[in-house]
């Protein structure tokens, strides 16, 4: 049977690129809890179920430091968790060197290592690890070029996730679709992905894996064009991995902003960001990021045409690449001298290039082809050898099915024997039984006749009491009716009393609190007009009440608020789409001017229910062949959304009667349509739940504008 494991705190240990597996709250605590980790380990008294767990916890910590020394500590934790039986601490770590092999690129070794923890999840009904193993595979299968594979593995463990409610999980599932999606140059279903995942990391509080999901989205942008949006996407992540101290990360992201410049054409900003992520790089011993800096350093510098300065970082980077064998960026650096050698007149040298780079090219084509044919025939060679095991597993069971079927046949025909013989005892039985009971039925008669007398003259009694009985229960009825009413008056009561209670007690608590703290700043006449203010909620607790139930009932039930970052644009253009046919029926013209890829911090269900409620109203107000407007401006931090119409108009005097829930303001459309008021107040509620303020602008028949104010950003709300 399935079963959820009961060690939680695994829920995000499948790390893939651009997922950061938060171990510690604080940045600085790595290097502390790595330090922890290894004096546990020193010591020799540890038990060995804690030393089991502190060894695949140290693999864990420096897996990208050192993984050699990684892998032997996992190997460690995994030969403990063996000895002592400790089935999800064995495809914990199976999975874990699995993963250290990835990353050492051994694809056989970790695929081995992978298929073992299925097989024991398959058979534990171990959900949570059979969906981690899923997501495991799904990196070596992307990191392959097998999408479909990886797609595949990586859908059916986020189903399972969900399935199993562990929220916490999906956000690196999520993020290993989109950069499947976003390597097959699907950039809509890799942001759609990227973004979701964003909203998990956002909800439990990762950081470090908010700023890998935000790089993501910063490479989609710039791959669009859109540089402005990408610029902030990496700006964002660049702040988040200062925070944490993440060196690496901090030089990747500024090569990536270094790089966007070089595209935008703002050479300066691009060599400054790319020496400062070149110092970082250089400090950590990063070769391999070095070398990819000093190639695009020789990029700006020959798109500004400071050959002499570009062809000195093209070779330094050729020769870092050949030192530590990376034929890609090789490829590149050979390509960049053969184009600088021609644009300084040096054809020959620029042929000599060029003839490097297609023998390179050509090589790592055959390279590549040879490569992926071994791993097609290692993929082929796995999926035989689990169809074999499976076909071995499916003998098995047909064997064991077979000798259960004859243990089943032998204990029925036991059974059916034993009843042959219940029943003829029975039947035996019966015949003396039936015997007797000839002997006592002649006077079992006689005893009838008397008892049917003494019957009679019961049954005359029992009416008798059946009378008595129907009169009570008359009587019981006409109470119980009684009852129901006095229930009924003492429930109606008792709500006044509750509502009578709840409401002032709200207002006077409020004005309380304004004394509490500002009664040394208030003079005379303010304490006086908030004593008025004060006794005017007090006179309209009666308004309130009625108003105020009707606006509960029309809740279904409490609101919570889930905010994240949407394009407002989308919302408009659906609800505009609602109402579409109304529009049409009225012969309303409405003209969109909200600005395109306008990205807020809020609820998008909150919004939508305050831009339809808005659209219905200018809809209901606006005589036919009238206009509507919807209008968008960003005013510092916040973004105003205005609603506007040629309709009917609100007079002063109703202007005040709108958004407050004591008088809910109810008139009629121009069809006669009935409004209740109380759309308006939602609206309201919603608005200043994300942090934003509702406004009105309307004269009598000139029409009315209604606009709202929503966060640009997280920190903004």
């Amino acid at each position: 049977m399935w079963r959820i494991p009961y060690v939680f705190v695994l829920a995000a240990l499948i790390m893939i690129p651009g997922f950061v597996f938060a171990r510690e709250d604080l940045p600085n605590a790595a290097q502390a809890r790595i330090d922890s980790l290894q004096r546990l380990i020193d010591q020799s008294q540890l038990p060995d179920s804690k030393k089991m767990e502190v060894l695949l916890d140290m693999a864990w910590a420096i897996r990208s430091s050192n993984p050699t020394l990684a892998l032997d500590y996992a190997r460690q934790g995994l030969a403990i968790a063996e000895d002592h039986e400790y089935p999800d601490y064995v495809i914990r770590a199976l999975v874990d060197i699995g993963l250290l092999y990835w990353r050492m690129g051994n694809f056989n070794m970790a695929y081995d290592f992978f298929l073992e923890a299925r097989q024991l999840a398959e058979r534990e009904g171990d959900l949570y690890q059979y969906a981690r193993v899923l997501s495991a595979m799904g990196i070596i299968f992307s990191g392959q070029g097998h999408y479909d594979n990886a797609l595949e593995h990586n859908l059916r463990a986020l189903s399972i996730y969900e399935e199993i409610d562990s929220v916490a999980a999906t956000g690196s599932v999520l993020n290993n679709i989109g950069l499947v999606y976003q390597r097959q140059g699907n950039m809509e279903m890799a942001e759609t992905y990227h973004r979701r995942s964003l909203q998990v990391k956002e909800h439990f509080g990762d950081e470090q894996g908010r700023a890998f999901s935000l790089n993501n989205l910063g490479a989609i942008s710039q791959h669009r064009g859109d540089y402005q949006q990408a610029l902030i996407y990496y700006n964002e992540s660049l702040a988040i991995r200062e925070e944490f101290q993440e060196t690496r990360e901090v030089a990747n992201t500024l090569r990536n902003i270094g790089y966007l410049h070089y595209k935008k054409g703002e050479y300066d900003r691009a060599i400054d960001q790319l020496n400062e992520a070149l110092s970082l790089l250089e400090s950590v011993e990063d070769d391999r990021g070095v070398g990819r800096v000093y190639y695009h350093l020789g990029e700006v510098h020959m798109g500004i045409g400071n050959l002499i300065r570009a062809q000195r970082y093209f070779t330094r980077s050729l020769q870092i690449a050949e030192e530590i064998g990376l034929p890609s960026l090789v490829s590149d650096n050979l390509e960049g001298l053969g184009q600088l050698m021609a644009m300084q007149g040096e054809y020959q040298q620029a042929y000599d290039y060029q003839g490097r780079y297609m023998a390179l090219q050509d090589s790592i084509y055959d390279e590549e082809s040879r490569r992926r044919v071994i791993e097609l025939q290692l993929m082929y060679d796995r999926e035989r050898k689990e169809r074999e095991i499976e076909l071995l597993r499916i003998s098995n069971q047909v064997s064991a099915l077979s000798l259960e079927k004859q243990r089943l046949l032998r204990n029925f025909l036991l059974v059916v024997v034993l009843l042959i013989l219940v029943l003829l005892f029975v039947i035996y039985n019966r015949f003396l039984v039936t015997s007797r009971a000839n002997r006592l039925l002649k006077r079992q008669k006689e005893e009838i006749s008397v008892s049917n007398k003494k019957l009679q003259e019961l049954n005359r009694r029992l009416l008798e009491q059946k009378q008595k009985v129907e009169e009570l229960y008359m009587k019981l009825k006409e109470s119980e009716k009684n009852l129901i009413e006095i229930n009924k008056t003492k429930d109606k009561f008792f709500s006044i009393i509750s509502h009578d209670l709840r409401n002032p007690f709200a207002s006077i608590v409020s004005f309380s609190r304004i004394l509490k703290r500002d009664i040394d700043q208030l003079s005379k006449d303010e304490l006086q007009q908030l004593t008025l203010e004060l006794d005017k909620s007090v006179l309209k607790i009666n308004s309130l009440l009625e108003n105020l139930l009707q606006w509960s009932r029309a809740q279904t039930g409490k609101i919570s608020y889930q905010p994240g970052y949407f394009e407002i644009k989308d919302i408009i253009r659906d609800n505009i789409n609602l109402f579409s046919a109304g529009l049409q029926e009225k012969g309303i013209e409405i003209t969109d001017k909200v600005k395109d890829h306008l990205i807020v911090w809020g609820d998008v269900n909150m919004t939508n229910t305050i831009i339809r409620n808005l659209l219905s109203n200018a809809l209901k107000y606006t005589k036919p062949g009238g206009y509507i407007e919807l209008r968008s401006e960003k005013k510092n931090d916040m973004v105003e959304v205005e609603v506007a119409d040629n309709g009917i108009g609100i007079s002063a005097s109703d202007q005040k009667k709108l958004f407050r829930v004591d008088t809910l303001h109810t008139t009629y459309g121009t069809r006669d349509e009935k409004g209740s008021g109380l759309g308006l107040l939602l609206c309201k509620e919603f608005v200043e739940k994300q942090g934003g303020q509702i406004c009105l602008k309307s004269h009598k028949g000139q029409g009315s504008v209604f606009s709202f104010t929503i966060p640009l950003s997280e920190t903004s709300s």
